[in-house]
């Protein structure tokens, strides 16, 4: 049974992966509906002042086009949408011809059930009436696909950039931070073996993550922890100098965030905050709840005289850019908030519960 799943589970991701790529978005949910309704309604208006012109508007003529577009939009969409992962396997051409092709046989069947149901006063069919539709629709599907397509495109091109900024942040950790830390451990090994043989545990478990990263959520306890490690052993090289203080709740909130969204801000917090200044300083790590968002808060002393903004837009730029991403999928604000004082440094995470909840 284990292998069958193992077996299934590849086959699943490479459907997901196919669908998230695929050009035509996801028309079941009920918000493209009624976007679809919202459009079909400005259309109808559109074709009717074009028609009757507004001296001779005519709202029967109004209601019945409108009913006409409405059941040919709604038929289309929802053989899209069943058909949606089937057409993901086809190339770009392709999917479109097909989805050209389902809403021009949609549109003759209305056309024709219009003409059985509410027959004018000319015999048969109006065969003039069904080929302006087929025109009139054929003409509309294409430009939907095509806005479709830009959109698809614009946000993969965005989603690429997301993953080259993920990369070059992971390629940003900094090489002196592992030398210093092997070098730390050299000269432990001997006089203290216990507290080198952390320190190389905690430096493993820290690239393992870093190497591996991509742009999928985490447990926000997997994000604590690996801050903590990285905290660790900075720790055990700045010794007295850097003093920590957690204020957490416990348990922690079952929250998702963006992999290396708290690392990069402990980073900037230690060389930009703790290791310029002469004397001891202090980092916190705050997480407190704001009416449906939760804080979390990275707070550091620094010298009044070093400018510790220099250097680190390139890791809030990032941060920026990935809690971007969820804001687009809910429907509040997350977001990078920083504050800086003459001898005190803030950057606040503000991570919505209701987009980053983990999901039953």
């Amino acid at each position: 049974m284990m292998n069958t799943f193992n077996r299934q589970q590849p086959g699943q991701r490479q459907r997901e992966q196919l669908l998230e790529a695929f050009f035509l978005p996801d028309l079941c949910n009920s918000r493209a509906v009624m976007f679809l309704l919202i459009l079909s309604e400005a259309l109808v208006l559109a074709l009717t002042l074009i028609e009757t012109g507004l001296p001779g508007f005519s709202w029967q003529r109004f209601a019945v086009v409108s009913l006409f577009v409405q059941w040919v939009a709604l038929l289309s969409v929802a053989l899209l949408c069943q058909l949606r992962a089937l057409m993901s396997r086809l190339h770009v051409a392709g999917a479109s011809a097909l989805a050209l092709l389902i809403t021009q046989l949609v549109t003759l069947l209305v056309s024709l059930l219009g003409e059985k149901l509410w027959p004018l006063d000319k015999l048969g069919i109006d065969w003039a009436w069904v080929l302006r539709n087929q025109v009139i629709a054929a003409i509309f599907a294409m430009m939907a696909l095509r806005y479709f397509y830009v959109q698809s495109q614009w946000r993969l091109k965005t989603q690429a950039e997301l993953k080259a900024r993920l990369a070059a942040l992971q390629a940003n950790i900094r090489p002196h931070f592992f030398f210093n830390t092997l070098n730390t451990v050299a000269s432990l090994i001997v006089i203290d073996p216990d507290k080198a043989e952390h320190m190389l545990v905690d430096l493993a478990q820290l690239f393992r993550v870093v190497l591996k990263a991509d742009d999928k959520l985490v447990p926000l306890t997997q994000e604590i922890e690996l801050g903590r490690r990285y905290l660790a052993i900075e720790q055990v090289r700045l010794g007295e100098r850097m003093q920590l203080q957690w204020q957490l709740p416990d348990p922690l909130p079952a929250l998702q965030v963006p992999q290396l969204i708290l690392q990069p801000l402990l980073e900037n917090a230690v060389y930009h905050g703790i290791q310029p200044r002469v004397a001891a300083g202090y980092i916190r790590v705050e997480l407190t709840r704001d009416a449906n968002d939760w804080l979390l808060t990275v707070v550091n002393s620094k010298d009044p005289q070093v400018d510790s903004g220099h250097g680190n837009q390139m890791a809030q730029a990032n941060i920026r850019a990935r809690l971007a991403t969820l804001t687009q999928q809910g429907s509040q604000q997350a977001g990078l908030e920083i504050t800086a004082e003459a001898d005190e440094y803030r950057a606040c995470l503000r991570l919505p519960s209701n987009i980053l909840e983990e999901k039953e």
